[in-house]
């Protein structure tokens, strides 16, 4: 038999953004994709900063927040942000990334991300700052 919290999602708050997720991991796009659909968010998943930035000048209106990976082949989480505060100067990035390169944690924040969190990470944790950060 099913219990009923594994199976009740809870609803969207009317005219909640919802989440773009850029990873070039597959397995990674896909675990937050379903832990964020879980948490009835809308979420779109590009596999790097091109894709990205043509998901993100569609539908800028309805996405609050992007969950971004630092290194990727192509252009780099960094290189991606900049190229979406060309399209909106106030959007909201939180990285998530196993490694900073070059980059560095407080180089990221510098760089206008409202967090950093390290991979692996607590799914707990990204859906606490996905919350709040979406809340305002």
């Amino acid at each position: 038999m099913t219990r009923l919290p594994e199976t009740v999602r809870p609803l969207p708050a009317q005219g909640q953004r919802g989440v773009l997720v850029v990873d070039d991991e597959p397995d990674i796009r896909r675990v937050l994709k379903l832990v964020l659909d879980r948490q009835g968010l809308a979420v779109w998943s590009a596999s790097g900063g091109r894709e990205a930035v043509e998901l993100y000048h569609r539908h800028q209106a309805e996405i609050g927040l992007v969950l971004l990976d630092v290194l990727m082949p192509g252009m780099d989480g960094p290189c991606t942000l900049a190229a979406l505060r060309e399209i909106n100067p106030q959007v909201q990035a939180v990285f998530i990334t196993g490694a900073t390169g070059e980059y560095g944690v407080e180089g990221l924040l510098a760089l206008g991300a409202a967090a950093v969190l390290g991979k692996p990470c607590r799914l707990a944790e990204v859906c606490d700052t996905v919350a709040r950060l979406l809340a305002g």
